[in-house]
């Protein structure tokens, strides 16, 4: 009667050694996987959050650090004036305007506010004693705010629709006998300031919006200004702290925007002004999806390679034991027969030996 044939189990070694592989690059694709998400995306957000910060604080001392060169030229005719002949002042001023496209204005008003010497005798005579630029200016040096043209606006010429539109840098001019004589000022063309900062943002790759100390927009390089009820950035400009955050805008996109709380150089005066810079996160994104491309296709080429050498690895050691398995199958079934001499592994060896000496030993 035959024997029953024995329940062996489905799995063998070679099955065994793929599965194990497959499990193990699973498991170890998941973990990496999730850690380069988690990673990929603080390391984006860092990425973001620095360039942000430092491109819009290089913005803002671009600014200042123009304008701050006019303040230099004023505190030297401060210095020149009580000292100077009228001509000589007027010669000072024709030179700091230049052609009038940065520069619409410059001039010298005495104790009364009556200007005295201006450039191109603009406003000679005129009363100013209630302009912010005198009454500020007579106590300290003072930086105005952007503000619409109102004594120049009959004498001077825009092609600006919104017009003539200035900010005021004034000093005290003090006689020799410490007394203070008067005030000079200086109006700056804004046009001159907007060109900049939309040459900046280009320049550097992201929007550019400069505001009050309210969060109102005073100027910027893009068509459309967002409210600081839109935006908590603009909102963080009433504090005046640094920030930087991320937030999506009122045209649906989310950026990374950061706030720079003064726009100021050295001992220029401050206008009261804030620089809000947003850069489009997806400038960065392009980056890391080159990146995500690179590590798919290393991850595919790793399990091409791991894929043959675990083919590699089952037809020198696993097959062999197979086929001493096979053989000594056959050798209980009665098979006149020896077993291979295999000699991969220890293993495989002892194993050929064990069978040899039992079949020896039967046939003899």
């Amino acid at each position: 009667m035959p024997r029953p044939a024995p329940d062996f189990p489905r799995l063998t070694l070679a099955r065994a050694v793929y599965s194990f592989v497959c499990l193990g690059v699973l498991f170890v694709g998941v973990v990496i996987f999730l850690i380069f998400t988690a990673r990929s995306s603080a390391l984006l957000d860092s990425a973001l959050d620095r360039a942000v910060r430092t491109r819009t604080a290089a913005a803002g001392e671009n600014l200042a650090r123009s304008l701050h060169n006019d303040w230099v030229d004023l505190k030297f005719l401060a210095s020149a004036i009580p000292e100077s002949s009228a001509l000589r002042i007027t010669g000072l001023m024709d030179g700091m305007r230049g052609d009038a496209n940065r520069i619409s204005w410059i001039g010298f008003a005495d104790t009364n506010g009556i200007v005295q010497q201006a450039s191109d005798d603009l406003l000679v005579g005129q009363d100013v004693s209630e302009r912010p630029w005198f009454r500020n200016g007579a106590k300290a040096p003072f930086a105005g705010d952007v503000h619409e043209a109102l004594l120049l606006v009959n004498v001077l010429e825009s092609d600006d629709p919104r017009g003539l539109r200035f900010v005021d840098l004034a000093i005290p001019v003090v006689g020799a006998t410490g007394e203070t004589t008067g005030v000079v000022a200086v109006h700056i063309n804004f046009a001159w300031a907007e060109a900049l900062l939309e040459e900046q943002a280009r320049t550097l790759g992201l929007a550019l919006f400069l505001t009050g100390s309210d969060g109102s927009i005073v100027v910027s390089s893009q068509e459309s200004n967002p409210t600081p009820q839109e935006v908590a950035i603009l909102r963080a400009a009433l504090p005046g702290t640094e920030n930087a955050v991320r937030e999506v805008w009122p045209d649906g996109r989310t950026y990374f925007s950061s706030l720079v709380p003064q726009v100021t150089y050295s001992d220029l005066p401050n206008f009261g002004w804030r620089m809000v810079g947003r850069l489009d996160g997806d400038q960065f994104s392009l980056g890391l999806d080159w990146l995500r491309t690179t590590g798919i296709i290393a991850v595919v080429g790793l399990l091409a390679v791991l894929g043959t050498v675990t083919a590699a690895f089952v037809m020198i050691f696993i097959r062999p034991i197979e086929e001493i398995a096979a053989r000594s199958e056959e050798i209980a079934d009665g098979a006149d027969i020896y077993p291979p001499d295999l000699k991969r592994t220890r293993e495989t060896a002892r194993l050929s030996a064990a069978l040899t000496r039992l079949q020896s030993g039967r046939i003899d």
